[in-house]
């Protein structure tokens, strides 16, 4: 059985008005995230197809519906650091085609970028260890794109050696060596890709991949090649994104010599990683006809609480269990002041089971001048 993708956004402004030092009267509804297991692959937690993709550039590294978005575009320093060698001049170029693209986006959107830039070495952004050859993100919060691969750029590299709870890697794509060199590893289907040279040791195709990967509560952009030229048709592609038809967590890009000159001159996308399918769902009837696309909670009392009955069905082919989670809290101090809670006790959710759980929203005594805020709800799937 095929399953559905959710069809609503990520984030969306909530608003509390102040009506007396007592009552908040919420005008909007909340949305739902799902936090699902993958159909198959390498066993990494995903989120559902609310979860950004490539499809959904420039966001979330521009502001969405006024929301206010911090993003970093990281660059590779130009000397040997950390794990990392000195980084290719490519790597610069790519990361001022994408803050062109970024910034031209944002002003479009008539809200400005939060963006900056910074190298991968400066202690802000990530550490070296050099007693346990162990590389630290200092920023959890930031949204980050990262230009250059793990070979000169240590928070690249970072994230190509991440991994799971079961020690898998967490990215789609994944650079690794050999004895014929260094390439490109798609997890999901084997593939690999490596600079191409003709009988004249010429370079007649070098690779590159754009990857968008979730670290808690901000994203991640990956964006290298094997090579220098690789790296600058990974930038090119995403600041050209409106050409393209981005799609999925991952892209392969391909920059080859078309007509045998020696010269590089043609690119195209030669593989896609699609984004992980949703297993569980959320529904607003017991009879599973109409998905949870938002809540509205009402009026609710400072110090009062809100009850919503929801009911999550299990659409893969394996007994779950869920927990319940929030985050993406706009402005961060909202938390302080509104919970989330249900009444799930633990049970494992068989296959196709529907299993009714009671939300509730419960608001402090305490909110005061709370006149605009966003969060997410993630019902995370394990099994």
């Amino acid at each position: 059985m095929k399953v559905k993708r959710l069809p609503f956004e990520v984030s969306l402004n909530r608003k509390f008005i102040l009506i007396s030092s007592a009552i908040l009267l919420l005008l909007a509804t909340l949305p739902l995230t799902l936090n699902v297991n993958p159909a198959g692959g390498v066993g990494v937690t995903a989120y559902s197809g609310r979860e950004y993709t490539l499809a959904d550039f420039p966001r979330p590294f521009i502001p969405v519906n006024g929301s206010n978005t911090n993003a970093f575009i990281i660059i590779p320093s130009s000397n040997p650091h950390g794990p990392c060698g000195a980084a290719h001049t490519m790597d610069t170029m790519g990361g001022v085609l994408v803050a062109y693209t970024l910034g031209i986006e944002g002003a479009e959107n008539g809200a400005p970028v939060n963006l900056h830039t910074a190298m991968d070495s400066y202690s802000y952004i990530s550490v070296y260890d050099y007693d346990n050859a162990k590389v630290t993100v200092t920023d959890t919060e930031s949204n980050l794109i990262v230009i250059g691969g793990p070979g000169v750029n240590q928070v690249a590299y970072y994230y190509n050696e991440l991994k799971d709870n079961n020690g898998n890697p967490v990215l789609p794509v994944i650079y690794m060596r050999d004895d014929s060199g260094g390439y490109l590893y798609v997890q999901s289907t084997g593939n690999r890709y490596r600079i191409e040279t003709d009988g004249n040791d010429r370079v007649i195709a070098d690779y590159g991949v754009i990857q968008i990967y979730r670290d808690g509560t901000r994203y991640v952009l990956l964006v290298y090649g094997l090579g220098g030229e690789g790296t600058r048709a990974a930038a090119e592609v995403l600041s050209n994104f409106n050409s393209w038809n981005l799609n999925g967590i991952a892209a392969i890009i391909k920059y080859f010599d078309s007509d045998g000159n020696g010269f590089l001159d043609t690119i195209s996308i030669v593989e896609t990683v699609p984004a992980p399918e949703v297993t569980v769902e959320v529904y607003y009837d017991s009879a599973c006809t109409t998905v949870v696309s938002s809540i509205d909670w009402g009026v609710i009392e400072a110090g009062g609480s809100a009850n919503t009955t929801v009911y999550v069905k299990n659409l893969g082919n394996t007994p779950v269990t869920l927990t319940l989670s929030t985050q993406n809290w706009s402005p961060p101090e909202a938390a302080q002041y509104i919970e989330v809670s249900w009444d799930y006790d633990g049970r494992v959710l068989a296959p196709n089971e529907v299993l009714p759980v009671t939300l509730t929203l419960t608001v402090s005594a305490n909110a005061t001048n709370i006149t605009d805020f966003s969060f997410e709800i993630v019902i995370t799937s394990q099994g």
